[in-house]
């Protein structure tokens, strides 16, 4: 059945093309053993195919093909572009082409070669051909349609995929950018002059997270519980030295001196 439709295609193929006649050369020269146009029928032709909005034929340009996903497919490089412009601009200058139509076809030359140096203008133009060729292909093959719908879907699937990772990428850039510019923020209120510092990554996060500690608290609590031991030990039966006189008798009556209690 492939085969079978295959050459279908073949013949329908070959069919219309003889019916569009011998191909044009990409440079814009005429076809080989073809009869060379005078100049009022090229300007004709010309203007004949820009009005049919075929700028590719109007410079003897092949028309852009499509695959099998409907995207463009035109082989022609700027070298050949420009090339097939200069040929045929020359043969219906207004100064070497006496016909009425010359200077006309002249202009829309000169608009066609703008619009195939402008990307944005020429993939416009190249997908317009691409859309009459793929309707025209899946004219000869049904199935093509579904074919290329999943293809389509597949490459849908990948760019989202792309964008996806792509926004990731940037949200952790800004992410990143606004932690630096916070640490740099901190350090210049510190007065911090050491660059290698600054770019480190910061733990003054996770110092500032930390409950900040009240050190004259502590201390007092440190005086306080030496007080309380010291009262402890007393309370303990430990002996106190206390200045005062002895009083009593005997040795040492009257002066003064150092007594435990």
């Amino acid at each position: 059945v492939a085969m079978e439709r295959l050459d279908r295609m073949l013949m329908e193929a070959a069919a219309r093309a003889a019916e569009a006649g011998p191909s044009r050369a990409v440079d814009g020269s005429a076809p080989p053993g073809g009869d060379v146009p005078d100049d009022a029928s090229v300007a004709e032709q010309i203007l004949t195919h820009i009005a049919g909005g075929d700028i590719f034929s109007a410079l003897n340009l092949p028309k852009p093909t499509c695959d099998d996903a409907g995207r463009p497919v035109w082989d022609v490089t700027e070298s050949e572009i420009s090339k097939a412009f200069r040929k045929r601009s020359l043969v219906v200058h207004p100064d070497k082409n006496p016909s009425a139509d010359a200077k006309q076809a002249f202009d829309k030359l000169n608009d066609a070669i703008r619009v195939l140096r402008d990307p944005i203008k020429k993939g416009d133009a190249l997908r317009k051909f691409a859309r009459s060729a793929f309707a025209e292909k899946c004219r000869l093959d049904p199935t093509l349609t579904e074919r290329a719908k999943k293809a389509q879907e597949k490459i849908d699937a990948t760019v989202y995929a792309s964008d996806i990772a792509l926004q990731q990428r940037e949200h952790r850039q800004r992410v990143e950018a606004a932690r630096m510019k916070q640490r740099l923020a901190r350090a210049r209120q510190r007065g911090s002059d050491d660059e290698a510092a600054l770019l480190e990554p910061s733990s003054d996060d996770e110092d500032d997270a930390k409950p900040k500690v009240d050190t004259t608290a502590k201390r007092k609590r440190v005086g306080r519980g030496k007080d309380e031991a010291s009262s402890d030990s007393d309370s303990a039966g430990l002996a106190r030295p206390v200045l005062g006189t002895r009083g009593g008798r005997g040795r040492g009556r009257g002066r003064g001196g150092v007594r435990f209690i």
